[in-house]
Parts: structure tokens; C-alpha cells; sequence
């Protein structure tokens, strides 16, 4: 039997003020977060940083759970992460993310205009040691697959609809930097974003999710809204756009 559950109570927590996740659904098995821009999804080994894993972990205690790493996002993309609150649990997840089973869509903002209004990039990746940067090459590396669909045209940008095949380190950054169009704001992979203003990182976020519930055995659909940050760029982009038209 498989059905689709939407995100149910949203629950904030928050830190000085300042909200790092929001709780987009919890029960025995599993919780989903929203995960703000700039915050890890993971610690790194012999560093203290803010990291989602610690955080959802602690908030937890009182369940007698933690929160097990199934897979993660970069640390300046938004979004939905899904992490298990048991082994068995964290297992099956584990194993339909290597299998490359569930449904993992984002939104992004890419530079230049795009020809057709739907394609699939397909590139061999390389992780070097340079900054553990991805990098393409044409023999050997890993395959990464990345479908795109023009949601909307700007001048000079465009809002993409991404659906991962692959789930690779970096792999939608590369990909479409490789291509042509690198991420709004993506300083990391595009030296031309270093002085850009309209966003103070990269233009991506998780915004659908959808996988087997490891337990219930049936399709959970999970949704994150756009935050703040990258809504205020649409406008802006809009905004232009709109401007340019008018004069034209």
C-alpha cells in the first residue's frame, strides 16, 4: 500500500533568537527538518560548528532517541534532510538513498538563459583535494545524472525545478557550472559570483522530498517553502525583468 503524507505541525527551534531548522514532520521512526542556509547537516571531526545532526539530536533527548545521519545537503543550501531515530530505521533509509530510490527536487537559480525548457545533464565527477571541490572529467570519475525544467525566464537568470538521479557531493552546483550556468551566488564554483549581491550564497534549496517510510512501508511526500532569502531574489530578479521589458 503506498500513500503520500504531507508535512504536519511545524516546531521551531531556536538559538539567541535565531531559528537553524524547523521540524517538518517527526514520528517513532523518522523526523524531517528544514534546514536554514549555513547551517552543516553533520559535524565536522575536531570542529565545533553549528551542525542540524547535534542540534535535532539534542532536541530529541527527551524522546530517549537521536538523530542517525542518512543523507545530507551542503551547508549553504536550504532545505529538507531527513535523518532516523533508530537503526533499523536509519537502515532502510540508507539503503533506498545508495539505490538512488527516492524523489529529491529542488529550486535553483542559475545564470544565463536556458534554450530548451526541460534536459538532463550527464557528467563523470571527480572530488579533488583542492577544497574537496567536485570537478568533471571525461574518463573514469563518477556518473552524475541531474534533470532541470524552466520554471520561470529573468533577465539574465533563470528558476529551475531539479530532480536528482545521482546524489553526488556538490553534484547540481557542478553540473550546471560545467554547463554553463552556475548558481546564483555560488562563490565556491564560480569566481564571476564573488561580487554578486542579489544573494549571499548559493541559489538552492530542497525544496520536495519523497521516499518509503522505512517502517509503514508506504510513500511519505514531504515539502520545504522557500525562505526568505532566495524568495527576495526572485522578486529582485522579477523586478529587473520587468524593468528591462518596459524600456524595451
Amino acid at each position: 500500500m503506498s500513500q503520500e503524507k504531507k508535512a504536519g505541525a511545524r516546531v521551531r527551534s531556536k538559538n539567541s533568537s535565531r531559528s537553524y531548522f524547523t521540524i517538518i514532520h517527526q514520528d517513532a521512526d523518522i523526523i524531517v527538518a528544514d534546514k536554514r542556509a549555513g547551517v552543516l547537516t553533520v559535524p565536522i571531526p575536531g570542529k565545533q560548528s553549528r551542525n542540524l545532526q547535534d542540534m535535532l539530536s539534542k532536541f530529541l533527548l527527551k524522546q530517549k532517541r537521536e538523530a542517525l545521519i542518512v543523507h545530507r545537503i551542503d551547508r549553504y543550501t536550504s532545505g529538507l534532510v531527513v535523518f532516523a531515530k533508530h537503526r533499523r530505521a536509519r537502515e532502510k533509509l540508507v539503503a533506498q538513498f545508495r539505490a538512488h530510490t527516492p524523489e529529491r527536487i529542488y529550486l535553483a537559480l542559475a545564470r544565463g538563459n536556458f534554450k530548451d525548457d526541460s534536459g538532463t545533464l550527464r557528467h563523470n565527477l571527480e572530488l579533488t583535494r583542492d577544497g574537496f571541490r567536485q570537478r568533471v572529467v571525461k574518463e573514469e570519475g563518477t556518473p552524475a545524472v541531474t534533470h532541470y525544467k524552466v520554471l520561470e525566464r529573468f533577465k539574465g537568470a533563470t528558476l529551475l525545478e531539479v530532480q536528482l538521479d545521482t546524489g553526488l557531493k556538490n553534484q547540481i552546483r557542478v553540473q550546471f557550472g560545467a554547463a554553463g550556468h552556475p548558481l546564483v551566488g555560488d562563490r565556491h564554483y564560480s569566481a564571476s559570483e564573488a561580487g554578486a549581491k542579489l544573494l549571499d550564497r548559493q541559489a538552492l534549496h530542497a525544496w520536495k522530498l519523497s521516499f518509503i517510510h522505512p517502517v509503514k512501508n508506504e510513500r511519505v511526500t514531504f515539502e520545504a517553502p522557500i525562505p526568505n532569502d532566495f524568495g527576495y531574489a526572485i522578486k529582485k530578479l522579477k523586478r529587473a525583468t520587468k524593468s528591462s521589458t518596459d524600456k524595451s
